[in-house]
């Protein structure tokens, strides 16, 4: 009679070890090269907002604005045309203004009013990050959330240039605000929100007012989603979370800042207003932020997108923020 051949129990737990040491090797191989499809994913997001940008600068001669005031359109409104997105835009009823006596325009014409519900409550596909597990997500009773934020400049949200801004980093280290590409063009009637005298110092910005270069300025960054629905950044249809200004570096472990409640104490840490130095309004800023290991991904104002590492130096940081700064960059030192 023919003996049969088959494995021994040790046989198969060698394969078994074999085949699993093979599976550990190649996973985070499998994982690299995901993430690498999605940070370049990433980053043709950003080259399509920035040459939307460029279009938008085409057609009127500037870039849009940041923000109209608080609630009645962001930067992600403005260059919906020159993103492919032209039936949004012509959905988005722009006729909202914070007169202390609105009336109807006080709710209907907001972001999330019944007016502009149709915009704010769409996926746009290129303002979220496919390495955030929230983009797109949308707050209950609200807009979606979307990854990407504009270029606020040095200091905090309202660019006040009447005083000079700590650094959160080093309080010692004092910044004076020295141009941006993006402001808060406030409400077309009187703001009451406590910016007015801040805001009749903002305009709009045009390439040639760009004196530090448009290679040497920042136009946009990713914002990572922070614990949605309770938490307010990456809610960029509102005014407070559209823009990232150059106080904290990428990633920063120093917490952000948004009054109004805009945010808990989550990871990464942020701060509910912090009063400014001459006791005025609360200070809002916003740090560079993704899930991109080791760094940020920032479109410049020439069009260009390039990777930040989260060890950049702070001053370096805030000299490719300003427009008007005068700095002297040297492409090598970031």
């Amino acid at each position: 009679m023919r003996s049969r051949h088959a494995f021994t129990l040790i046989e198969l737990l060698v394969v078994i070890a074999i085949i699993a040491v093979l599976i550990a090797l190649l996973l985070p191989a499998v994982q690299a090269a995901r993430e690498a499809a999605r940070r370049a994913q990433c980053v043709n997001n950003l080259k399509q907002i920035g040459l939307g940008m460029h279009n938008y600068q085409s057609s009127n001669d500037s870039l849009p604005p940041g923000e109209k005031g608080c609630c009645w359109g962001t930067w992600c409104v403005f260059i919906l045309p020159y993103v492919e997105q032209a039936p949004l835009y012509n959905a988005w009823n722009s006729y909202g203004s914070n007169v202390p006596s609105g009336g109807p325009a006080d709710f209907y014409l907001r972001y999330s009013g019944p007016a502009n519900t149709s915009v704010t409550f769409s996926a746009v596909s290129v303002y979220g990050c496919p390495s955030d597990p929230n983009a797109n997500i949308q707050r209950t009773g609200g807009a979606r959330y979307i990854n990407y934020v504009v270029n606020y400049g040095n200091v905090d949200q309202a660019q006040d240039v009447s005083y000079p801004v700590p650094s959160p980093m080093n309080p010692t280290l004092y910044s004076t605000f020295r141009g941006a590409p993006f402001t808060d063009m406030g409400s077309p009637a009187i703001d009451d929100t406590g910016f007015s005298i801040a805001y009749a110092k903002l305009q709009v910005t045009r390439f040639s007012a760009i004196t530090d270069g448009l290679s040497n300025t920042m136009m946009t960054s990713e914002l990572r989603i922070a614990n949605p629905p309770n938490d307010l950044r990456g809610y960029g249809w509102w005014g407070g979370s559209a823009s990232f200004n150059a106080l904290l570096t990428p990633n920063s472990t120093y917490p952000d800042s948004m009054g109004s409640g805009g945010c808990g104490a989550v990871n990464p840490p942020c701060n509910n207003g912090i009063t400014n130095p001459s006791g005025g309004y609360l200070m809002t800023y916003l740090a560079p932020r993704s899930f991109h290991p080791g760094g940020v991904s920032v479109g410049m104002c020439d069009g260009s997108v390039r990777f930040f590492k989260n060890s950049i130096n702070p001053l370096m940081f805030q000299a490719l923020s300003t427009t008007q700064g005068g700095e002297v960059i040297s492409s090598g030192s970031y």
